[in-house]
């Protein structure tokens, strides 16, 4: 209903949102404003476009197309078609001179409605398998040939799974927008949820690679993301202050101090993480709006200043600040852009953060990384926190932490960071992944890594001098 409170997204509504980022839709990580201009118009081709053998060769009764006004209840188009297949130049990653097999389906009249296509290949099909980026593999076009932004998805959403997930937050409380009284019925309504949810697409996740072939399905949403979705900027005083008003919180709930995490699960399905930090402050301070070093210095500063005023509440009430690191914050890895959790676009002054800020720094994503590197980045964060005479903690490999063994990486990790000069504490990260409920409904912890923990940090750890 109207007045609702939920993010209206082009794929579909985000209902578990703050308050502040309903007040304040604008003050959202933004991209720039003709990074995603669509020149209007019915779509009247769509391109397929991947590395392939001279082989694959598509008929036109291999691929069916379907439509829809929006994200799901796909109806399937019987209209005109123009199947050509050619060779072309594409910008690929890693960058090199190559041709891409590009199929397009062409001389369309798609209704004017539609904003989410559905392109699929018959299983029995020769074609074989064209393989390209998830922002690569498919390109709409206008009937006068200019292109149309678009965004493509290979994940179905499981409606069932919705169904339990959103049943369970009703249940629980959690959103605001579940408790809506015209909510109810269809709470209670498994078939007609499941249809409101037929072919839905997950439009937010990016794979680093993708392939359309036999069997497979590619769907595509006319238009890109405007903004990272539940990430405010803090180029806007009020963001800064919503911010602070967390950490209000807190202290009034007698916390001994706050440590900062810069990274977020908002980032980590975000379509093309370069594309943000564009909100119109930081425009109208840039002296070029598309470069992207004055973007990161003024969003960076921002972010600076906001924990520059998290020091100053917090000190204020005798309690710490603890500021995380990102191993991504020292290079990016292009493999896979929608595994970055960090915005881009940042200067992230970390060395400032260190030397005037935090009173202690924690590195967090070494698991992103190779050994070496990651021993590479402690190194520095270490230093850093050496001059500045204040205490470093290493977050542990999260994703080497299982409530059943074996634990080989963990122990090798507990190992090196123990050994290591400026590390001062072992965080030993996620909890979740290694802790449970027993039958009895007690709490029960890893009986492996507590064994690790004392026999690869503590006993040897306590006995240096």
């Amino acid at each position: 209903p109207d007045g609702a409170p939920v993010l209206r997204t082009p794929f579909g509504l985000i209902h578990m949102v703050r308050p502040f980022l309903l007040e304040h839709p604008e003050m959202r990580l933004a991209r720039g404003p003709d990074d995603t201009a669509d020149p209007g118009g019915r779509i009247s081709t769509i391109r397929l476009i991947g590395d392939a053998p001279p082989s694959v060769t598509f008929e036109a009764g291999d691929l069916s197309i379907w439509t829809s006004p929006r994200n799901g209840n796909f109806t399937r188009y019987d209209g005109p078609v123009v199947l050509r297949e050619s060779l072309e130049w594409r910008p690929g990653f890693p960058y090199e001179d190559r041709e891409s097999r590009v199929v397009s389906l062409e001389a369309l009249e798609l209704p004017e409605n539609a904003n989410f296509f559905l392109v699929t290949c018959a299983a029995n099909s020769d074609a074989g398998d064209m393989i390209n980026t998830i922002g690569g593999i498919v390109e709409l076009a206008a009937a006068d040939g200019r292109v149309v932004p678009s965004s493509a998805s290979r994940r179905r959403v499981d409606a069932d799974a919705l169904f339990e997930h959103t049943q369970a937050l009703a249940r629980l409380g959690m959103s605001r927008y579940l408790a809506l009284p015209e909510l109810a019925d269809l709470l209670r309504d498994r078939e007609r949820f499941l249809a409101l949810c037929e072919g839905m697409f997950d439009f937010r996740t990016q794979s680093k690679e993708v392939s359309f072939g036999p069997g497979r399905e590619l769907a595509i949403m006319r238009g890109k993301h405007r903004c990272v979705y539940g990430a405010s900027h803090p180029v806007y005083p009020e963001v800064r202050e919503d911010w602070l008003n967390h950490i209000r919180r807190c202290i009034d709930r007698g916390v001994d101090g706050v440590n900062i995490r810069i990274a977020s699960h908002n980032f980590g399905g975000c379509r093309d993480p370069w594309a943000y930090g564009f909100n119109q402050p930081a425009l109208a301070r840039m002296a070029h709006p598309e470069n992207t070093a004055e973007a990161a210095k003024i969003n960076g500063e921002a972010f600076t200043t906001f924990l520059r005023e998290a020091r100053e509440l917090l000190h204020a009430y005798g309690k710490e600040i603890g500021v995380q690191v990102y191993a991504q914050m020292f290079g990016h890895d292009e493999r896979d852009p929608g595994r970055c959790p960090l915005p881009r676009n940042f200067d992230w002054n970390w060395e400032a953060w260190i030397r005037d800020i935090a009173d202690y720094v924690e590195l967090r994503g070494g698991f992103s990384m190779r050994e070496a590197n990651a021993r590479e980045v402690a190194d520095r964060v270490g230093l850093a926190a050496r001059e500045a005479g204040i205490p470093f903690i290493y977050q542990g490999n999260r994703l080497a932490t299982h409530f059943d063994g074996p634990h080989p990486s963990l122990a090798r990790e507990m190992d090196w960071t123990r050994e290591h000069p400026d590390i001062t504490m072992y965080d030993l990260y996620e909890t979740a992944n290694f802790t449970r409920i027993d039958a009895h409904g007690e709490f029960e912890g890893s009986p492996e890594i507590a064994d690790i923990a004392r026999n690869h940090w503590w006993k040897r750890r306590n006995s240096h001098p």
